[in-house]
């Protein structure tokens, strides 16, 4: 495996990471809003939208991940060659 294929391996690793982080932030963010009871700049309903955010990046970031798998996949069986 050359270089583009370890660096593209380990960020496979990170942005599976990073789905986690993000899901582990919007909840807490979105805990730590609800208990504050919320400010006049900050009232609860922000709560839903920092749950929101940490969802969606976790999709994102998830996805790219898989993305990249699927491509790391498809160059091993490239390199292979044609079976017989």
């Amino acid at each position: 495996m050359d270089k583009t294929c370890k660096f593209l391996g380990i960020s496979v690793i990170i942005f599976k990471v990073l789905a986690w982080v993000s899901v582990v932030v919007g909840v807490i963010s979105a805990i730590v809003i609800f208990i504050g009871g919320g400010t006049p700049e900050a009232p609860r309903l922000t709560g839903f939208v920092g749950l929101l955010l940490g969802v969606v990046y976790y999709f994102i970031f998830f996805t790219a991940s898989g993305v990249i798998s699927v491509l790391l996949d498809i160059r091993s069986k490239v390199d292979k060659g044609p079976s017989a």
